[in-house]
């Protein structure tokens, strides 16, 4: 008999060979020692991968671990669409009870969910300013350090930052359609618009 293969070794090693051809397998290995080294290395590798004896950690221990460290942030929820509450070029500005503002200003009221973005854009068309300020729903939490991110095409990306009163500020924004996204990093949250000139074209 030639040399036994590895599959066959392994099927002796894991006992899934029929007793008759086990018997006549089990003669050549031990008058071979190449095929009984072979069998000696299988053996020991495939018990090697046998289940674990290990036992789980009690419940009260691993509680205990787990208060060590700080709580993980919320998962990620992914983009959420935005819709416009107020624009003060389609609508009179008393019918949001907002601050008066000059005519040559914007003024807007952006809802993502329970989030509202509160938006006012100012200034020459070729050098605006834009502020705004982040405000949750029935809730008196304050929107610290959210990142917000500007685009108009053609220019490169304008960041900042929320202060502690969720308040943000863009000065020097040229004309164009901005698009705005802003990341709520402790609400594993992206919110994203954007605003054209023309306010029959507004997108959200």
């Amino acid at each position: 008999m030639s040399h036994v293969d590895a599959a066959t070794i392994i099927d002796l090693v894991e006992q899934r060979m029929p007793e008759s051809a086990r018997e006549t397998y089990q003669q050549h290995l031990a008058a071979c020692q190449h095929c009984g080294e072979e069998y000696d290395f299988w053996w020991t590798f495939l018990s090697g991968l046998g289940p674990s004896r290990l036992t789980d950690a009690p419940n009260d221990l691993i509680d205990e671990c787990i208060a060590m460290f700080p709580k993980t942030k919320r998962p990620f929820a992914g983009f959420q669409r935005a819709r416009i509450l107020f624009d003060s070029f389609r609508q009179p500005l008393p019918a949001m009870g907002m601050r008066g503002g000059s005519a040559d200003s914007r003024r807007l009221v952006i809802r993502v969910d329970d989030l509202d973005v509160h938006i006012r854009i100012s200034g020459k068309q070729y050098c605006r300013t834009i502020q705004g300020q982040l405000l949750f729903l029935d809730s008196k939490e304050l929107i610290d350090d959210a990142q917000i991110s500007l685009c108009i095409l053609g220019r490169a990306n304008q960041l900042t930052s929320t202060n502690t009163y969720g308040e943000f500020r863009f000065d020097g924004v040229p004309g164009g359609p901005a698009y705005f996204l802003i990341n709520l990093s402790s609400q594993g949250r992206i919110a994203q618009f954007s605003i054209k000139e023309d306010s029959d074209a507004i997108q959200c």
